[in-house]
């Protein structure tokens, strides 16, 4: 097939009604949208070998594992996405399965209405996917705002993706209900795009949890120059018990890739779960002690 061939077969997958503020959609040599509101823009890049491993996942599964992680960082800063732009590098033993890559990507950016409006397709040694994401906010929601005093909430008990990432590395067979569900929270996390949208007018501060909860904590402690106090017991109450009543707590503190919402308010907030406390002082502490994140790193090597 030629490359204009399959640009053309792209470009229709990602083909949606036109958003009222995009005036020149994919198929030119760029994109132009308007918007009266601020902007936000991020990228992530993903690497076969490193970020996921085709093995264990469909090409379908990666397209929208990466999408989300870029739509969680424009939801974390009290955004909604809009539009992406799409590039990838694609070994020729992948060639057959590019659409379903693309369908993966149009999938959950479906979830949320966001578009794709370009990018660029090269060949390589190794499949690697780039994505930009654009969205719209009238109020950013900074890492930088928590405030002593007030409460730390996350969307849910983060933990599954390494939970689901030990059971794929260990090569057992995936037998209960709760093991299936880690698996596949790993492959494509279930990220409550409706529900992060609900809580940015009572959130004071917000991080996604991608790097691991100590880790992101970490982030939002630093920015705000403050002290975050983990209650273990808040934590104790995850799922991930059941699985391994010894390793769970290690996978809710230092799992990466959850992108759950982790943020502070001095309200509570519906659907949120308390798991901590803002106070005066710096890092991270779980009930009061000195904690360090365990390392989490994107790599399968």
């Amino acid at each position: 097939m030629k490359e204009a061939e399959l640009l053309e077969q792209i470009q229709a997958v990602f083909a949606r009604t036109g958003k009222a503020n995009l005036v020149v959609p994919n198929g030119d040599d760029g994109a132009v949208f308007t918007s009266e509101k601020q902007v936000i823009a991020c990228a992530d890049v993903a690497v076969e070998g490193v970020h996921f491993k085709v093995g264990w996942s469909s090409l379908f599964e990666i397209g929208r594992k990466i999408t989300a992680s870029n739509l969680a960082d424009i939801c974390a800063m009290g955004g909604w996405p809009n539009f992406l732009l799409v590039t990838v590098v694609l070994p020729e033993k992948y060639l057959s399965g590019v659409l379903e890559l693309a369908k993966g990507i149009a999938h959950e950016a479906d979830l949320v209405g966001a578009q794709v409006i370009g990018g660029d397709l090269s060949t390589g040694a190794e499949l690697s996917i780039s994505i930009t994401a654009l969205g719209e906010t009238t109020q950013p929601l900074l890492r930088s705002g928590a405030k002593v005093g007030e409460a730390l909430y996350v969307s849910a008990l983060p933990g599954l993706s390494a939970a689901g990432l030990y059971i794929l590395n260990s090569g057992k067979e995936v037998g209960t209900e709760l093991e299936r569900k880690a698996v596949l929270e790993h492959k494509v996390p279930t990220i409550e795009y409706q529900k992060y949208r609900d809580s940015y007018s009572k959130l004071s501060s917000a991080i996604d949890v991608s790097d691991g909860l100590i880790t992101d904590a970490c982030h939002l402690a630093n920015a705000s120059k403050v002290q975050i106090d983990l209650d273990s017991e808040a934590l104790g109450m995850s799922e991930l018990r059941g699985l391994d009543g010894e390793l769970f707590l290690d996978w809710v503190l230092n799992g990466g890739e959850d992108h759950v919402l982790l943020g502070t308010s001095s309200e509570e907030i519906a659907g949120f779960t308390k798991i901590g406390k803002v106070l005066s002082g710096r890092g991270v502490t779980l009930d009061g002690k000195e904690i360090k994140a365990g390392g989490f790193a994107h790599s399968w090597r």
